[in-house]
């Protein structure tokens, strides 16, 4: 039988995280690229109603 708890982190990883690590650690990263995504989308959709830049 194969040891199951680290079956999530890639191999690379395994070394640093566990399964429960590995998935807040998905969740801060996605939330970070999202938060990332609007705020770029939010920037140039108040720079093209508002140019700040000559």
């Amino acid at each position: 039988m194969s040891d199951r708890t680290n079956d999530l982190v890639p191999d690379k990883w395994k070394s640093l995280f566990n399964n429960e690590e590995w998935l807040a650690h998905d969740i801060v990263v996605k939330t970070t690229y999202g938060f990332l995504a609007i705020a770029v989308v939010a920037h140039l959709l108040v720079y093209l109603w508002n140019p700040w830049l000559p």
